[in-house]
């Protein structure tokens, strides 16, 4: 992972979390995740899931990445789709 160089504080996120990215924009972004690493959004949103390690408690985002994993295959790329479009 590249080092985060740009940090800036937003909304309630401190010195050792990430400012998640807004979501409307999304469709014109050509590369995903907090180090542009990937150009699939269904592997963008795989990455976040985490357990954690030492200090650091499991992902918030584990919750919402189950109940995209647990949807239809049809239901996922309507949830695509509709990211894609803002």
């Amino acid at each position: 992972m590249v080092p985060v160089v740009w940090y800036r504080r937003q909304g309630q996120a401190n010195g050792d979390e990430f400012c998640t990215a807004p979501l409307w924009g999304l469709g014109q972004r050509i590369f995903f995740l907090h180090d542009g690493r990937t150009t699939d959004l269904v592997q963008a949103i795989q990455a976040h899931q985490s357990a954690g390690a030492g200090q650091f408690g499991p992902s918030e985002a584990n919750v919402v990445i189950d109940k995209f994993n647990a949807l239809s295959e049809s239901a996922k790329q309507d949830l695509l789709n509709f990211l894609r479009s803002l």
